[in-house]
């Protein structure tokens, strides 16, 4: 009789663990890919830096990274991106090389049934969860603004814009010149692009310093530029008499800044948009609604707050989500 009373408790125990074994089970590992224009610029790398800390709040995520080897390149974003659709990860945290070119490209995301989470460089055309950035044009009208004022609102300024074909080159270059427009007695000497790269930079610098033996402001789109025209400008014994400006609030801008050399920054903050934007996929992945768009408001970085920037990525406190959700969302 025990016997018999033993095998029906093992059978008993044995059917209840078959009911409850779902609960035991272990939660799918959600993949995701990050990507980035290119890991030359300082600031796509703060960019991996900061979705990686928003996947190390959660257990069961994997992430991992694409960029083009030459950057900003479209052919090889574009051939990159669709080997990733194949693999079928949970979720692309992305921004184009183009935001125009990419878009059949995000297309096939979106057939393929991948939520894409854009941040930085807005895909308009093709669907997205959610798109995590900055007003371009409005950031770029206060810090002109901004630096107007420092040189008394008149003065021959110079401004040396990012990459032609991206959109926060476009809308930057929109800001400025809606500033220029209000200012009547600040002269727009030239614009020029220099693809916010530092060399090219500092060549169109050395360029437009011996056209104009008198230039007060140089307004650039980029810290990376704003650099190059700073080598370019202090070669040239002009430093005292030209102030700089730079978009991003880099660690190396944030640093000559501290040391009187360049004159401001305005934050961008790839680091925080990407922390946001992989915070958001991981949300979204898990059944929380999350935002349509998340517009981060300005900041200029003047000596007086600059030493903030000049941390390395790693030591910056990530943006509080909930936060930023609360006062500047758009659902």
């Amino acid at each position: 009789m025990k016997t018999r009373m033993t095998v029906i408790a093992v059978m008993v125990m044995l059917i209840s663990l078959s009911w409850t074994w779902p609960c035991f089970a272990a939660e799918k590992t959600l993949n995701l890919v990050f990507t980035v224009k290119d890991m030359v610029n300082p600031a796509w790398k703060g960019g991996w830096i900061g979705a990686q800390k928003a996947v190390k709040e959660y257990k069961g995520v994997n992430i991992t990274y694409s960029t083009p080897t030459k950057p900003g390149n479209i052919a090889e974003q574009t051939s990159q991106m669709e080997d990733i659709i194949l693999r079928r990860p949970d979720a692309i945290v992305f921004v184009p090389v183009d935001y125009v070119a990419l878009v059949p490209t995000v297309e096939k995301m979106n057939k393929a049934g991948i939520p894409v989470f854009n941040y930085c460089n807005e895909v308009v055309g093709a669907k997205k969860q959610l798109y995590v950035g900055v007003d371009d044009e409005k950031l770029a009208y206060t810090m002109a603004k901004f630096a107007f004022n420092a040189i008394g609102n008149k003065g021959k300024v110079v401004i040396i814009d990012g990459t032609p074909g991206a959109i926060t080159a476009q809308n930057r270059h929109t800001g400025f010149m809606k500033a220029v427009k209000e200012f009547p007695q600040i002269e727009l000497l030239d614009a020029q692009p220099a693809n916010y790269n530092q060399l090219l930079a500092m060549q169109v610098m050395e360029n437009l310093l011996q056209k104009f033996p008198k230039i007060d402001l140089v307004l650039t789109a980029g810290d990376s530029s704003a650099m190059g025209v700073l080598e370019a400008v202090d070669s040239a014994g002009r430093l005292k008499e030209i102030k700089i400006t730079g978009v991003d609030a880099n660690v190396d801008a944030s640093n000559a800044i501290l040391q009187g050399r360049l004159f401001a920054t305005a934050e961008y903050s790839i680091h925080n948009q990407a922390y946001l934007a992989t915070k958001a996929a991981i949300k979204f992945l898990k059944g929380e609604k999350v935002p349509k768009r998340l517009i981060l408001p300005d900041t200029i970085v003047v000596q007086k707050n600059a030493k903030k920037w000049t941390r390395p990525f790693e030591e910056w406190e990530s943006p509080n989500y909930d936060e930023i959700v609360k006062t500047n969302a758009q659902w």
